[in-house]
């Protein structure tokens, strides 16, 4: 038997299954604001024995199979779009800040 097949004999714990059904709900709630903390809270009030690490991998590895960044925080800018770009700057020297003539001996007027 090959370690593919072997691999997908093996069976899925209830926990796994259980979780991966709530997981689009779970989207929802997070998406409406409600915090990480109190999912996972109410999770484990519901019988799941998740640590937080557990939890955010089965929302990572979801959130990868539905095609988005996977990233926890990835709805904060979902809002937000970015200016278009106006293009590279026309001189290298257009980025610096605009700097002044500076003479190290000091001003002699001013010692006086």
């Amino acid at each position: 038997m090959k370690i593919e097949e072997a691999l997908r004999e093996l069976p899925v714990g209830p926990q796994a299954k259980r979780l991966r059904r709530l997981l689009p709900a779970i989207e929802a709630k997070l998406a409406e604001g409600v915090p990480h903390s109190e999912v996972l809270a109410l999770l484990n009030r519901s019988g799941f024995a998740l640590k937080e690490g557990t939890y955010k991998m089965y929302l990572y590895r979801y959130r990868k199979q539905q095609g988005g960044s996977g990233r926890l925080g990835s709805r904060k800018n979902e809002g937000v779009t970015s200016r278009p770009n106006d293009g590279p700057p026309a001189t290298p020297d257009a980025r610096r800040p605009q700097t002044f003539d500076y003479d190290p001996r000091g001003i002699p007027d001013l010692l006086k």
